[in-house]
């Protein structure tokens, strides 16, 4: 007996899932243009040549926090291949953009000192966006069907500042938007929604309706800012920054905000549980499960001098 066709964005979008603190983590991004055909894996199973792959992973291991993706666009009339590195944090976030003329090229650049913001190594440096939708149909039949449709949508608007993109993480989460340098994750993005995010991103402010979370930071501190943000008000990008992260037990932590332009610290207590829904998590899962939530457990807000201050460097990479 087989099982019923499903696709795992719509069994995901029916249980009314909390999106908010599943962003993929990330604190450096790779992307390479790469227009043959995305397999499951689409790296490891890629044609490019064994010396790049393993560049690649070298330079993976040498970077922490980093992750690559492969990227594209439809009927693109330059020749060679662009490459990105996305350094994603709270402030200061940019993208350096190279020309490849060909993989081999890779191998003389000191991709860490370009994500380090400490050399350019021939790239040019943009603060400007990029948009990535994951497209990846190959891993899952919801990233062809949502977020195909997506990005032709959104290349009406943004013309080339939208790329598709292999794997993100969280196919049932499709259509995925990402919103690089910040890295904001957008889940069950339509074509609606996208053009929303595009005019809040170009305003400097969070659509927090359909948002996962800021990559730069781990789940818990995910969950936390949407709260707070929820709670609180607060959509400007920079009108809050991470201050601290505290485990308080095996399932709860107690998150702290500044908001520097009103002098205020906002603090989160946050939890997370099961599910009481079972789903299948890919439309490739063998079984369905119950996921990670998160809940809001209690939220306070203090003024406070010192927050006018930068705060010191939080504990996410960012």
């Amino acid at each position: 007996m087989t099982r019923d066709f499903f696709y795992c964005s719509e069994l995901s979008r029916a249980s009314d899932e909390r999106a908010y603190g599943t962003a993929s983590v990330g604190g450096v991004w790779l992307l390479l243009e790469y227009t043959r055909e995305w397999k499951p894996r689409a790296f490891e199973d890629s044609a490019l040549p064994p010396e790049v792959k393993n560049r690649l992973h070298s330079i993976l291991r040498g970077i922490p926090h980093s992750r690559l993706l492969f990227v594209k666009q439809q009927r693109r009339a330059e020749n060679g291949q662009s490459f990105f590195v996305v350094r994603a944090r709270e402030q200061g976030a940019f993208v350096v953009r190279f020309a490849l003329e060909s993989y081999e090229e890779l191998s003389r650049i000191n991709v860490a000192a370009v994500a380090r913001g400490r050399a350019l190594e021939g790239g040019t440096r943009t603060f400007e966006p990029l948009f990535l939708v994951c497209t990846h149909g190959r891993r899952d039949k919801c990233c062809a069907k949502f977020g195909f449709p997506l990005y032709k949508s959104l290349r009406e608007r943004a013309g080339e500042q939208v790329w598709q993109s292999s794997h993100v993480g969280g196919d049932r989460f499709a259509a995925n938007l990402v919103c690089f340098p910040d890295g904001l994750f957008y889940a069950h993005v339509t074509e609606d929604a996208g053009r929303r995010i595009l005019e809040e991103h170009a305003a400097h402010r969070l659509y927090l309706d359909k948002y996962r979370g800021r990559s730069c930071y781990s789940y818990p501190v995910q969950a936390a800012e949407f709260f707070v943000r929820r709670e609180s008000g607060l959509r400007g990008l920079d009108e809050l920054r991470n201050l601290s992260y505290e485990r308080l037990g095996e399932r709860s932590w107690r998150v702290r905000f500044v908001a520097p332009g009103e002098g205020r610290v906002h603090e989160a207590l946050i939890g997370c549980r099961q599910s009481e829904f079972q789903n299948y998590v890919t439309c490739e899962a063998a079984e369905p499960r119950a996921v990670t939530q998160f809940y809001l457990d209690e939220y306070r807000s203090e003024t406070d001098p010192a927050a006018a201050r930068p705060p010191a460097p939080p504990l996410n990479d960012c």
